[in-house]
């Protein structure tokens, strides 16, 4: 006799379909996981890049003009082109006079920072970096701010041995350093960077100054309890 044929072996369409419906449900739980993770690591790299980048130009900057303590400028635009442009090769930068004039510096990895500056006694800088993940995020004219996400705040004051007391204090952890995650006004606490008036927490985000420092604190690396979606 000859040898039995083998079975032909086959999913039925039933089998097919719940099979399918098994993978469309685990991609639904994991895609967006895998999705919120890729953003937060390109929320991590490219802060890390940005305060690298701009104190390396600051540091580089002193050798030729000076401790930042003592830097003296008229305008936004004197800043730029006295101490920062030539520390900072390939960014292209554009000063804005709308309502506020600001310098806007954008990077080659597509981010911006925008900065506004102000004068403590005299002719001494001090003011704020605002640093766009994205550069469309920040644009020319006036834009919706969204702290923690989109945007994370940068102070720069490092002259803060001042005459007017009230700017002393809110500029003490500021003192004498370069770019660095705004903590102006803060007392010290890890409470305040969470739940304080400019604290990093949810439905906060015109106000969440202190989420860069979480940020950083935590190493560069957004913490598990972040309370903000990016």
């Amino acid at each position: 006799m000859p040898p039995p044929r083998a079975e032909r072996v086959a999913f039925t369409l039933a089998e097919v379909l719940v099979t399918l419906g098994i993978i469309g449900v685990v991609a639904a739980l994991t895609i967006p996981t895998i999705i919120q993770n890729h953003k937060k690591h390109i929320v991590e790299t490219k802060l890390k890049k940005f305060y690298s980048t701009i104190n390396q130009a600051i540091r580089m900057s002193e050798i030729d003009n000076g401790d930042k303590m003592y830097w003296e400028v008229t305008d936004i635009d004197d800043f730029y082109h006295t101490y920062l442009e030539k520390y900072l090769p390939g960014v292209k930068y554009k000063f804005v006079n709308w309502r506020v004039p600001r310098g806007h510096l954008e990077f080659p990895d597509g981010s911006k920072a925008i900065y506004d500056l102000y004068l403590l006694d005299d002719s001494k800088v001090g003011g704020h970096f605002i640093y766009c993940i994205n550069a469309k995020d920040c644009g020319y004219q006036d834009f919706t701010l969204f702290y923690g996400t989109k945007h994370f705040s940068f102070g720069f004051w490092p002259n803060t041995i001042t005459t007017r007391s009230n700017i002393a204090g809110l500029m003490k952890y500021h003192q004498g350093k370069g770019v660095e995650p705004y903590v102006a006004n803060w007392n010290g606490t890890e409470i305040q960077l969470k739940d304080g008036q400019f604290g990093c927490k949810k439905d906060n985000e015109k106000y969440a100054y202190y989420c860069t420092a979480i940020i950083q604190r935590n190493g560069w690396k957004i913490p598990k309890d972040y309370p903000l979606k990016l």
